[in-house]
């Protein structure tokens, strides 16, 4: 089912300098951030016990373990439950960790952790997940620190399920703001002027980012940064 696009920003400053390909959370605390693109609501369950309960499709939420090795699992509220995942937590990291449809329509696990893309000195990096599962085909557009003219980020864009979304590639600019624009019609450029979804993102020497399309859970789409 295809919905109008809303927006949930106009701009997304992301400030905060990235010091490993892990991000980290405060405290000290081991952390899982869970993104629900599924197309319903989920309970996560971490070794067995319901950690997030009724996750609505299109939030993200984040929940605390201990250090170590974990099963995670999504359970369409409802249903049985999704294959699991097996990850490993350490104090002071944060694993993001969504809830995606695979191709036979039952819930599956990806990893969104980048733990292979470097960035040079000088450059900066980005990649967007389409990770809308009710929203159909979109159209993506970005301009980049070293190039102004709005310029299709993938064609077509539809959504990204494991393992899709692992493989999504990271573009590679020069140290400054990028910016992206999102709508579902027309297929081209011409849509960048009247887009309501945009989304600026300024980055620092060596920083890299991932740009989030989900499902807006009163119906569109939204974005967040991570």
């Amino acid at each position: 089912m295809r919905f109008p696009i809303l927006a949930s920003c106009l701009a997304i400053g992301v400030l905060a300098a990235c010091t490993s390909d892990l991000p980290t959370t405060t405290g000290g605390n081991s952390a899982v951030r869970v993104v629900n693109a599924y197309n319903g609501p989920v309970d996560v369950l971490i070794d067995g016990a319901v950690a997030i309960p009724s996750l609505a499709s299109g939030v993200v939420d984040t929940t605390h373990t201990s250090e170590g090795n974990h099963t995670l699992a999504f359970r369409p509220v409802g249903h049985s439950t999704g294959q699991p995942l097996s990850i490993t937590t350490a104090v002071g990291a944060l694993n993001t960790i969504a809830a995606v449809r695979a191709s036979s329509g039952a819930v599956g696990g990806a990893v969104l952790d980048d733990t292979g893309s470097v960035v040079p000195a000088g450059a900066t990096k980005l990649r967007v997940l389409h990770l809308a599962a009710n929203a159909g085909e979109l159209q993506v557009f970005r301009t980049q620190p070293d190039y102004h003219t709005p310029i299709s980020w993938q064609f077509p864009f539809t959504y990204q399920a494991e393992p899709t979304a692992l493989s999504a590639p990271y573009y590679q600019s020069t140290v400054g703001t990028w910016e992206v624009r999102i709508w579902q019609t027309p297929a081209d450029a011409s849509g960048w002027a009247t887009s309501t979804l945009r989304v600026l993102v300024p980055l620092a020497s060596g920083e890299k980012r991932t740009i989030l399309i989900l499902d807006n859970p009163g119906g569109g789409v939204r974005v967040e940064v991570i």
